[in-house]
């Protein structure tokens, strides 16, 4: 398996056409379907459907897809690595992280080391925490930032510090006016949370279980910062992580601790 053939099958992903990733890559229809055939073969399973004149990723296609264009961009990045060398301008800093963290404290820690000794270039990526732990434990990454759990085997984790969920609603919101918003607040109101069963919506349901209360309808989304524009345009009450909320605030949206 070469890069050209991870760069066939992502241009045919991105494209939905064998005839179409052809040519953008300047080649022709057969020698692109022949590539994905022979990688196929290889890797034991199918990677695309036929849907009429189209095609698209089967399951084990997608997943190997996020895979293969990992892989193209670690590739990438070792050449411009060694340019970077050659250049004598040293080392490329590999920083991977959620969402919540890359978007709400990242920035600002960076701003702290404005002064500090930092690499030429630095890279910062932004993951499920899965993905977070999977890129440090490969080499890919040399530090991620995540929220826990995050038991993966041959990993040193450092637990850094704890915060609580915190409520956001619109400024003219009657829950604005609380200093602390009660989970009772969301009884019967529609509600915007994160999209994430296992996680942040398996405690945020189980809080609200424990008290009895029963919201109304249910916006989830899988950024907070997108919950935060729920909030602004909607009106809606939402539950979500404290980084996004104090790191990236929105004018016209309130954040109050919970009780």
């Amino acid at each position: 398996m070469e890069t050209r053939d991870l760069q066939a099958f992502l241009a045919v992903a991105a494209n939905g056409s064998i005839t179409k990733a052809a040519e953008m890559l300047g080649c022709s229809q057969p020698a692109v379907t022949r590539t994905i055939q022979d990688l196929e073969a290889e890797l034991g399973f199918e990677l695309l459907h036929r849907v009429g004149r189209r095609v698209q990723l089967s399951e084990e296609g997608a997943a190997f897809e996020e895979e293969a264009r990992r892989l193209l961009m670690s590739f990438t990045e070792l050449a411009a690595r060694a340019k970077m060398i050659a250049a004598g301008r040293g080392r490329i800093l590999q920083i991977v992280t959620t969402s919540a963290i890359g978007t709400g404290l990242i920035p600002t820690a960076l701003a702290e080391l404005q002064g500090a000794e930092l690499p030429h270039e630095t890279h910062l990526g932004q993951f499920l925490p899965s993905i977070v732990a999977q890129e440090v434990r490969s080499g890919r990454a040399e530090i991620g930032f995540s929220s826990l759990p995050l038991d993966t085997p041959g990993l040193d984790v450092l637990r850094l510090y704890s915060a609580p969920d915190v409520a956001a609603v619109r400024e003219d919101d009657p829950l604005a006016e609380l200093d602390v918003v009660p989970l009772s607040g969301f009884a019967g109101r529609r509600v915007a949370t994160l999209l994430n069963p296992l996680r942040f919506q398996l405690h945020v349901a189980k809080a609200l279980a424990a008290r009895g209360i029963d919201t109304g309808p249910v916006i989830r989304t899988n950024t907070a910062y997108g919950a935060l524009q729920i909030v602004r345009q909607t009106g809606v009450a939402a539950v979500i992580d404290p980084l996004t909320a104090y790191g990236v605030p929105l004018p016209g949206v309130v954040i109050r601790p919970l009780d």
